[in-house]
């Protein structure tokens, strides 16, 4: 079992089988692999988790008995199995051979036999797989691209099927890794030189600036990374903060901040002068925030622990920037998470609704007249981005939708809205994001 395959069946029968984090599970999993092993795991198990349902679903079509009826290793064999013969550029017969392998260790003779017959069915149905076909598009695309059904039925609702499937596909292609540059100490044409002497392929992002794409390689060795001279955010994040648009010498603040990563970036674009004041209610999160400060060489961020929910119970100055990247159902980066999908429930988004807009009202109190509020999440579902905008407007009439800085208003203008976007994997190659801009009036 300290083979990578053995490695990946015990991470995915964690979190499957025990309900362990994934990234957690993985963390114990990749502890003394090397890079090609460790790379090699993380597909395995991020893929079968991704597909967990379409596994389950074929499985059940090639199977005598039901799936749940074999022991909890003999069907996460057959998982891992399926997922390699199906969306994974490996040999047919090393996936079947290393998985009956795998059964002799965790099983007996016969499910051995059993996992060769069923795996070796799958390799010669691989054309012509046997996908349902019925009256609901919601069923069949989540069973398609293993989705919850509840999840695809709302996007249904605001996407034709064609876009909803687009919509999953994208959900289901591993992003490339996005590199936000510390235009404090580099430059997106030095960066991009530097990864190129380096072999690692990269280029400008074409929809936001100071972002640079890199091909999915492992990056933690990179010294553009360590020195701080860039720094690991996706690209619609950094978004986020060229739509705040700081300004040198200004008061910010990020009140839902933890790791950092945008806050950080608010200092670089104000030049590292004035102040960025982090809050969050996790006080371990916010030494997050002052490590990764130490490595861009930014000194204008500070910290604060305290619950954004409760921000009026203290007195504050007045900000001409106040940004409010709230909790989510984080449903727009199942592609950088993908059992999040596994995770989430209808009910969950409307709790989170109520807590965002909480945390929207309370953030109101800081800005300044004529002060900009940014509000973002990484979902795209209504019920936490224009439900959220249309309720806090209607609560506060001293604010209004603004105008987007010219040079991002050049690039999304035909799709803002009310001082609102929406960005999309399968429109943009973005994360899921909404970000709206409202203005505090004198």
């Amino acid at each position: 079992m300290n083979t990578p395959r053995g490695k990946a069946l015990q991470t995915v029968m964690a979190v499957l089988e025990e309900g362990a984090y994934s990234h957690l599970a993985l963390r114990h999993a990749l502890q003394d692999a090397n890079a090609t092993d460790a790379a090699f795991i993380k597909q395995l198990v991020y893929g079968t988790l991704t597909y967990r349902r379409s596994i389950d679903y074929l499985l059940e079509q090639w199977l005598s008995r039901p799936l749940a009826s074999l022991t909890k290793p003999i069907r996460n064999v057959l998982r891992l199995g399926l997922f390699q013969i199906l969306y994974l550029d490996v040999p047919d017969h090393a996936a079947v051979n290393e998985s009956v392998r795998l059964a002799h260790k965790v099983g007996h003779k016969g499910v051995a036999g059993l996992v060769n017959a069923v795996l070796r069915r799958a390799v010669r149905s691989k054309a012509r797989l046997p996908w349902p076909e019925t009256d609901s598009a919601a069923y069949d695309l989540s069973i398609r691209y293993s989705f919850p059904e509840w999840m695809v039925e709302r996007w249904l609702r605001r996407f034709s099927p064609a876009e909803t499937e687009a919509l999953c596909i994208a959900h289901n292609n591993s992003p490339d890794t996005d590199l936000r540059v510390n235009s404090l100490r580099t430059t997106v044409d030095d960066l991009l030189q530097e990864l190129q002497t380096a072999d690692i392929p990269a280029v400008k992002h074409p929809l936001v600036r100071n972002s640079v794409q890199v091909a999915q390689v492992s990056l933690p060795e990179l010294p553009a990374l360590q020195q701080g001279r860039c720094t690991v955010q996706g690209a619609a994040s950094t978004l986020v903060g060229q739509v705040v648009d700081p300004q040198p010498g200004q008061l910010v603040y990020d009140v839902c901040a933890a790791p950092g990563g945008k806050a950080l970036h608010l200092a670089e674009l104000m030049r590292d002068k004035g102040r960025v004041l982090a809050l969050d209610v996790h006080a371990g999160r916010l030494s997050l925030i002052l490590q990764a400060a130490e490595r861009l060489q930014i000194s204008s961020v500070e910290t604060r622990c305290i619950d954004a929910t409760k921000l009026s119970s203290q007195r504050w100055e007045l900000a001409e920037r106040v940004l409010v990247d709230a909790p989510c159902s984080g449903l727009g980066v199942i592609r950088r998470k993908p059992d999040i999908r596994w995770h989430r429930s209808e009910s969950a988004i409307q709790e989170l609704a109520a807590l965002q807009l909480a945390i929207l009202a309370e953030a109101a109190s800081l800005v300044k007249p004529d002060g900009v509020l940014v509000y973002s999440v990484c979902s795209t579902e209504p019920e936490e981005t224009t439900q959220v905008i249309a309720s806090f407007l209607a609560d506060h009439p001293d604010f209004a939708p603004t105008h987007w800085p010219e040079q991002l208003a050049q690039i999304w203008g035909p799709e803002l809205q009310d001082g609102c976007l929406y960005t999309y994997p399968h429109r943009h190659g973005l994360d899921g994001f909404f970000i709206c801009r409202l203005r505090r009036s004198m």
